[in-house]
């Protein structure tokens, strides 16, 4: 079972004892940008309540002269939940506090995510001429509200927190119809090559490089879920799994130890996916190419173009994975 806020606080202060299978607050992490803190608000804020089902989202806008009005501001926000909770079956968290920072530019910046001891804490630096399109482009709002659908995990697990929210991100705005298939591939083509181990690198657990952490652990995901869904004759998927994690009470302000959540996802989809490939690639280099993928669900690129072989052996699992879905009602 996870621990409560109440227990998560002390250990993330650095008051709790050393234990057995007890993370230490060093060793805790569930941050979005761990290497540089945004800065605090220098001016006085806007605030409003943001609701997604029976969830809560306290969203402060920064005082500062945004192009985009508070109207569009607070609508993107509702909007990146929504998408949010219609990948999960309903937002992850019951409440969180989001707060979105000014700074020169004209898109959407940076973003981290992060327990607190006020609760879960999602700050977001929009730049002041951004447009209504680049908040339609974003990604990083969607990014960081997936982390708050994840236990606090012990730091060498980061890619695994990384690792969903960069591929979670792309396929929640799938089904939401905010990426088009394409899209989806174009990035999954491109960046997936940069998670794979390079002369030198170990497993998964022990090779903290950018690339690894993010685009090793949104491959992870991607034959996670592929794999899934190709042993359960297409009944399941790594999204049913992660929707039982959250049931099971677990989100950013809890702790975990991350076999024990990974065990609640494969009980879910009946098939021991996700510990076996834990098992697998946590301290070994693997997998050592991608492009066997590639070919078994039909996809390519091209000149800056997908080509899709619908004859491939796993062409129907491709397509699922980024068919829509329906909006959760608010």
């Amino acid at each position: 079972m996870p621990l409560s806020r109440r227990s998560l606080l002390p250990i993330l202060a650095g008051a709790l004892a050393a234990a057995p299978r007890l993370l230490r607050a060093a060793d805790v992490v569930s941050a979005a940008s761990p290497y540089k803190r945004l800065p605090p608000p220098e001016q006085a804020s806007t605030n409003t309540t943001v609701m997604v089902g029976e969830s809560r989202l306290e969203l402060s806008i920064e005082g500062r002269p945004f192009d985009l009005s508070t109207d569009t501001l607070t609508g993107w926000v509702q909007h990146s939940a929504e998408i949010v909770a219609r990948y999960y079956g309903e937002f992850p968290i019951p409440e969180a506090w989001i707060n979105l920072r000014g700074a020169r530019g004209i898109g959407v910046m940076t973003g981290q995510a992060n327990p607190t001891t006020n609760g879960a804490v999602v700050n977001v630096l929009v730049g002041l001429s951004a447009t209504p399109d680049a908040l339609a482009r974003d990604w990083i709002m969607i990014h960081e509200l997936i982390h708050l659908a994840f236990p606090s995990v012990h730091r060498r697990h980061q890619w695994l927190t990384e690792g969903l929210a960069t591929y979670v991100e792309s396929i929640a705005r799938a089904q939401a119809g905010a990426l088009t298939a394409d899209q989806v591939w174009l990035g999954f083509l491109d960046g997936m090559p940069k998670g794979l181990p390079r002369a030198g690198d170990k497993g998964l657990d022990y090779t903290p490089t950018w690339g690894r952490t993010y685009w090793g652990g949104a491959l992870f995901c991607l034959l996670a879920d592929v794999n899934i869904r190709a042993q359960s004759n297409g009944e399941k998927s790594l999204q049913d799994g992660l929707r039982a994690i959250c049931q099971a009470g677990y989100h950013m302000m809890e702790i975990a130890e991350v076999r024990d959540v990974l065990r609640i996802a494969d009980d879910a989809t009946g098939v021991p996916v996700l510990s076996k490939q834990y098992a697998e690639m946590r301290a070994k280099p693997l997998p050592t190419e991608v492009d066997s993928t590639w070919r078994s669900l039909g996809v390519a690129a091209r000149d800056g173009n997908v080509i899709y072989d619908d004859n491939a052996p796993q062409a129907d699992i491709r397509r699922a994975l980024t068919q829509r879905a329906p909006l959760v009602s608010a």
